[in-house]
């Protein structure tokens, strides 16, 4: 089970790792990044290591990693930092993988509906349908569909309609750490 941490904010105490213990956690690191990382950062990450030891250690895993000729992937230097990229022969799948991706993008018509769930949640179908002017079935479909949305309880109206809400993977999708930082409405009229 999880340990549940008290204040996210604080960095969790780490044991500052041996020399081959730390070699799998900057390649564990580079693995989850996203983008390149710079030694200072990796050192941070690593319990205060010096930056100059973690490019040492990142030389090393270059090397390993590029006599491995079956890995699709290499250790970079990037824009002062490192990542791990793939290799060029494998672009044109990676490039049709993004296409899939970028095909099941979110509709106008899905993100308005999930725009009003996300800001007057919990709520209703019938209250989206009421901003929306139209029926919001569908969306709704998809939206759960795609775990974007999900019944959160009933109303006490009559009939009982479902509560709706976004969930965990709404944040995840955009990048957000809680409801908290969705912009507001002063804030949304701006980048009109």
């Amino acid at each position: 089970m999880a340990e549940k941490i008290e204040n996210p904010d604080e960095l969790e105490i780490v044991e500052m790792p041996g020399r081959d213990e730390s070699r799998q956690v900057l390649y564990a690191l580079l693995f989850v990044a996203d983008r390149p990382m710079s030694a200072g950062r990796l050192g941070e990450a690593l319990g205060g290591m010096d930056a100059e030891v973690v490019t040492n250690l990142l030389e090393e895993l270059r090397t390993e990693l590029d006599a491995n000729e079956l890995l699709p992937y290499t250790l970079t230097e990037i824009s002062g930092g490192y990542q791990l990229v793939t290799q060029p022969q494998f672009g044109p799948y990676i490039r049709r993988l993004f296409q899939i991706k970028r095909s099941k993008r979110l509709s106008r018509a899905l993100l308005e509906t999930l725009a009003i769930i996300a800001y007057k949640q919990p709520t209703t179908r019938a209250e989206v349908e009421s901003v929306r002017g139209v029926s919001v079935s569908h969306a709704f479909d998809q939206l759960q569909e795609r775990r974007l949305i999900k019944i959160s309880g009933v109303a006490d109206l009559p009939g009982r309609p479902k509560l709706y809400r976004t969930t965990d993977e709404f944040l995840v999708q955009f990048g957000l750490k809680s409801l908290k930082e969705l912009p507001t409405m002063d804030e949304l009229k701006e980048m009109e």
